[in-house]
């Protein structure tokens, strides 16, 4: 039963967007522009708009980094292997000294890592325990539309879904986590999502590291706001339908936590689970690292970078050399400034800490164990495919200026029923598009023939980067701005970062069945973006 609204606690001192409307005019006026005056002072000192970036406070990093159960399910009788998965509400120390109710799969908050073995049948029981309907996803893998988990898929309270596939992909860091239509993005924010781990024997063939929690590392990395109960608060202004943004940094859960490694080689499985957060993942001290896998599966060999750039949604398996680093300490981080605020024409998109660079997790390095991985030269063959059928275009349209007001409304009205009456924001307002189209239950957009392969198009005409997410399948990227992807991108994708005035080519191959009542979406996957109009539907048949 859905619970009565109640008045939102006031927040905690934070720094967040809410300032930048406190400068008043300057701000207004650079709105006001047309957008090739405020590209030409995009470049510009702002700082009398939105004052200077200050040195941001060193975190205190303290406890273990709490490490995901592996769940490998249970074989049934009919040899069909079997998971249970409960949603439910629960609490958890998010930050030292502060209590916070959450929701959870199997515990009070984030889930358990699936092992999903390719080629074999499974089944998935997913029981609803809390007390409003939501979906569970599984993003990224390759299952039928009745399967996906989308919006179309909800589970009412007290009910169970039952999924039943064989995945047949390659080997790769997927994750699951809600989609119910208008609410994805406060269901994910209270704590509701997990790691898909889909495997078939190539890590170990390759010899990287394997063994999970020792030399293969989750690393979910997500922003939260809390207010000085521990409550967990979203959406305390419409501005935040851009994007929601927190001043806290949970990884797997935890903020500021310690990592303990051998000193060899060890990997991390990067998943930026943030609503709409970007990050510049980096290492102290400007060491280098290797980029192995990309959001659905390995690329062909290693790539050698200092700085990897991750939307939400986008993952990537990444490789440290810690063979000489025993007794040190080091630190992930997040490159921010240099990156960010360069991606919107707005200066109040960019918070505090999209101006800065700050640590997330602090990783101490003893001795070595006796069973290390290797980094291989080559990694796994990646096949060329040909389009079949015509191309297709998608154009992204930031929110207009002028839907503010009906954002503000849509807040004053808002439900307040998430974890400990925490507001769930605004949903269901037409306030982003694709092709000028909001997002319409009741319309299919886009038909695709089964078995084809397509190229599909998109450009990023908002004043924003934006990302684009198309389910059920995985796509090869072709080029930007007509110009070769970098080369940690030349594998398999399911998520894009595009860029203002971007435009992206892709080929996918769709070869599961997507029926009218159970479509896939293509989407957004800034939440709050996806959650007011940023999203399509697709039959494959």
């Amino acid at each position: 039963m859905t619970k009565p609204a109640s008045a939102e606690p006031s927040s905690a001192s934070h720094i967040s967007r809410r300032q930048f409307l406190t400068y008043g005019a300057g701000t207004a006026a650079l709105l006001a522009l047309p957008s090739a005056v405020a590209m030409n002072m995009s470049g510009m000192n702002m700082a009398g708009v939105h004052g200077k970036s200050s040195p941001l406070p060193k975190p205190v990093f303290s406890g273990a980094l709490p490490i995901p159960p592996v769940y490998t399910g249970v074989m049934g009788r009919d040899k069909v292997r079997e998971f249970h998965l409960h949603m439910a509400d629960g609490h958890s120390v998010l930050s030292d000294g502060l209590k916070t109710a959450t929701w959870g799969y199997n515990g009070a908050v984030l889930g358990p890592a699936l092992r999903i073995p390719r080629g074999q049948p499974l089944r998935l029981y997913v029981h609803n325990h809390l007390d409003q309907s939501t979906t569970t996803h599984w993003h990224g893998a390759h299952v039928p539309g009745t399967m996906d988990g989308g919006p179309q898929s909800l589970i009412l309270p007290g009910k169970t879904w039952t999924y039943g596939y064989t995945i047949d992909q390659p080997e790769a860091t997927l994750w699951y986590h809600p989609h119910p239509a208008g609410r994805t993005g406060p269901h994910v924010y209270g704590g509701l999502a997990g790691l898909y781990l889909v495997e078939d024997g190539t890590d170990r063939r390759l010899g990287l590291p394997h063994h999970w929690g020792i030399d293969d590392i989750p690393v979910i990395v997500q922003d939260r706001l809390l207010d000085a109960q521990g409550k967990l608060v979203y959406m305390p202004q419409a501005m935040d339908v851009m994007g929601m943004k927190g001043n806290r940094f949970l990884i797997n859960g935890r903020e500021s936590p310690v990592l303990h490694v051998p000193a060899q080689w060890v990997r991390l499985r990067l998943l930026n689970a943030s609503n709409a957060r970007l990050y510049n993942f980096a290492l102290s001290g400007d060491r280098a690292f290797y980029v192995i896998a990309s959001d659905a599966g390995y690329l062909e060999a290693p790539v050698k970078v200092q700085r990897l750039l991750l939307a939400p949604a986008e993952r990537a398996e990444i490789l440290l050399d810690l063979r000489s680093l025993a007794g040190n300490t080091l630190a992930l981080r997040s490159d921010s400034a240099a990156v960010v605020p360069g991606l919107s024409l707005h200066p109040m998109d960019s918070d505090h800490f999209d101006r800065s660079n700050f640590d997330l997790l602090e990783i101490h390095v003893g001795s070595a164990t006796g069973s290390a991985g290797r980094l291989p030269d080559h990694l796994v063959a990646i096949p060329t495919m040909q389009a079949d059928a015509p191309s297709r275009r998608f154009e992204l349209r930031g929110m207009p200026m002028d839907k503010m007001s009906l954002a503000q409304r849509a807040l004053e009205n808002a439900l307040h029923n998430g974890p400990a009456q925490m507001s769930m924001g605004i949903g269901r307002q037409p306030l982003f598009s694709i092709n000028n189209q909001y997002m319409n239950m009741q319309v299919i957009n886009q038909r695709l023939r089964l078995g084809s392969t397509e190229i599909w198009e998109v450009y990023n005409d908002a004043e924003m980067a934006h990302t684009f997410h198309v389910h059920g399948t995985s796509f090869q990227i072709l080029s930007r701005n007509g110009k070769a992807p970098p080369a940690y991108e030349n594998g398999w994708k399911d998520t894009l970062l595009i860029r203002r005035a971007e435009t992206i080519r892709f080929i996918a191959h769709y070869g599961q069945p997507a029926p009218d009542d159970f479509p896939y979406m293509y989407h957004c996957h800034m939440l709050e973006h996806e959650d007011n109009g940023m999203m399509g539907q697709f039959t494959v048949s």
